[in-house]
């Protein structure tokens, strides 16, 4: 039972995640179109000031630090957990090492994007 249920939850696991992080920004956006859609079906005013402030929290710009950052954190997470192993199995850390380099990687990737994002206006 065990050989069938570690190759079963490591390969569901990023899976479900990505699934969850993708439910709930779908939700988030539909929340905010549905309070812009009450606003005008109200009849009040929306304000640029409004208006700014509510597309900020969907911004990509800001999202890509934020990702650059976490992924760096897990990637270094790694990288400590890898060294900690290491003190007991010497052979451990250089592949903890190798897992740890993609979330790096993928921070700094991110990061980039965020840099070089931030300057440019939207269309």
């Amino acid at each position: 039972m065990e050989d069938v249920m570690v190759p079963v939850v490591l390969f569901l696991t990023p899976a479900v995640i990505v699934w969850i992080v993708s439910y709930f920004n779908s939700r988030k956006r539909t929340t905010i179109h549905e309070t812009l859609r009450h606003a005008i079906d109200k009849g009040q005013e929306l304000s640029p000031d409004l208006l700014e402030k509510m597309s900020l929290v969907t911004d990509p710009v800001r999202a890509d630090l934020r990702r650059g950052v976490l992924f760096l954190a897990f990637g270094a997470a790694f990288g400590v957990l890898g060294a900690l192993i290491g003190m007991e199995e010497s052979e451990a850390v250089r592949p903890m090492l190798g897992v740890a380099a993609f979330p790096v990687f993928m921070g700094i990737a991110y990061i980039g994007l965020w840099a070089f994002g931030r300057g440019k206006s939207e269309a």
